[in-house]
């Protein structure tokens, strides 16, 4: 499944994420939006820049991330998941 306004690059990230902690796409409702202007970091203009926001559907509990160039968001959402945050 595409996560819209998010690099499919990332997407695949999270989807394997998930996999490892062995959680299901379906548990969490997901929100991506782009932010304008693009986010621009060492000459690097990436149209992927806004941020996600991962909501537990079970137990209510949401994060919201940036993302795009140079972001940790997958590394992060996946920290979240080890500490049961969702």
């Amino acid at each position: 499944m595409v996560i819209v306004n998010v690099h499919k690059s990332e997407a695949e990230d999270f989807e394997a994420e998930l996999r490892r902690h062995k959680r299901s796409r379906d548990e969490f409702e997901i929100a991506a939006t782009l932010q304008k202007p693009f986010s621009q970091q060492a000459g690097v203009i990436s149209p992927y820049g806004g941020t996600i926001t991962i909501k537990n559907k079970r137990s209510g509990a949401e994060r919201t991330y940036p993302t795009g160039y140079g972001s940790s968001w997958v590394a992060d959402f996946s920290a979240d998941l080890e500490g049961r945050v969702l």
